[in-house]
């Protein structure tokens, strides 16, 4: 699921913290795909945690507004 880039999404991390990260499928640059999920630095808390793609029907606007504040790095 992407939001604005075609491959950028919004995640949640394992402690709850909301950011965009890139996330094409079947390639991963900076984290470790497990599934579903993909164990990668969160800019949130600053650390190693899983992460996971928040579902449309979850998006809220505070969840939006949150992730703005952690914008996806460019890959190169």
């Amino acid at each position: 699921m992407s939001y604005g880039d075609d491959d950028v999404a919004i995640v949640r991390c394992s402690r709850g913290g909301y950011y965009k990260t890139r996330w094409v499928s079947l390639v991963s640059f900076k984290a470790v795909r497990l599934g579903p999920y993909r164990f990668q630095r969160c800019p949130v808390h600053r650390r190693w945690e899983l992460a996971s793609i928040v579902p449309e029907s979850e998006l809220t606007s505070a969840v939006i507004n949150e992730a703005e504040n952690y914008p996806a790095s460019r890959l190169l």
